[in-house]
């Protein structure tokens, strides 16, 4: 014979909550997975600094004569006036 459902219910909130009322009376535990847990984001994090230390591009990449032509480009007199190459409120008197 089966229980009904409410019964099974109430047995699975009742372990759930005795889990949850022993765990929290194992602070030693919980602290030593914290501490793991943060000693490997540190170390991912040391990795990632690692990885912003190193250029983006290399030494020279701007002498290159694309991106000479573009900065000559770009810096055109007519281009400077176009929509996007402008601040934001340039048009605007703020004073």
């Amino acid at each position: 014979r089966r229980e009904p459902p409410s019964f099974t219910a109430m047995a699975f909130v009742l372990d759930y909550v005795q889990w949850c009322i022993s765990k929290s009376f194992r602070p030693e535990e919980r602290d030593r997975a914290n501490e793991e847990r943060l000693t490997r984001i540190h170390e991912g994090t040391k990795e990632l600094k690692k990885q912003w230390d190193q250029p983006t591009k290399d030494a020279f990449y701007w002498k290159n004569k694309r991106a000479q032509a573009k900065y000559a480009y770009d810096s055109q007199p007519m281009l400077k006036k176009m929509y996007g190459r402008r601040g934001a409120y340039e048009d605007y008197n703020l004073d």
